[in-house]
């Protein structure tokens, strides 16, 4: 029998993006040093006010490392019928799972410039797959999620003449 798990990742981020999550985590990591040595001497108020800044200069800092950093992989159980949206950060990972309850079909439209492919469930409900901007890679996506779980495809790359196709 086949599994009917998937496991879709982001990747790595593009190289110009570990760039700036490297300056900004050692940006962050200058201002805590900073903000534990001004602290020490800090018997007035303007060694005060620049602790207070050094710390608010981390927290921008910290975040836009993080924002930088982080890659969303996501898992799908077919099987149990559940999914979890995982968030990596190098060697830590974290996320829960979710359960869908009703399966209904895979749809592939065109929206402004590029392609969403999504799985619909619960009668209105979606969850965005992926984007991309080829529409035959969009739906040769779909289609291959659509037959890994027997469900129809809706192909609305052309949203004026859309067709559902039967697995």
């Amino acid at each position: 029998m086949e599994s009917k798990e998937v496991y879709i990742s982001e990747g790595n981020r593009p190289l110009w993006q570990r760039i700036l999550a490297a300056a900004f985590l050692t940006a962050a990591i200058v201002c805590v040093l900073v903000f534990f040595d001004v602290l020490q001497i800090s018997d007035s108020l303007k060694n005060a006010r620049r602790s207070a800044a050094m710390l608010q200069l981390f927290i921008i800092c910290a975040s836009q490392g993080i924002a930088f950093s982080v890659v969303r992989d996501y898992h799908f159980n077919f099987t149990e019928k559940k999914y979890k949206i995982e968030y990596c950060l190098g060697p830590i990972h974290f996320g829960t799972w979710k359960y869908f309850r009703n399966l209904e079909y895979v749809s592939v439209f065109k929206k402004e410039d590029y392609y969403e492919i999504n799985l619909w469930y619960n009668k209105n409900k979606r969850f965005n797959i992926s984007n991309t901007n080829d529409p035959l890679d969009a739906f040769e996506a779909g289609k291959e999620i659509a037959k890994k779980l027997q469900l129809d495809i809706i192909d609305a790359r052309d949203p004026h003449n859309s067709e559902r196709i039967i697995f």
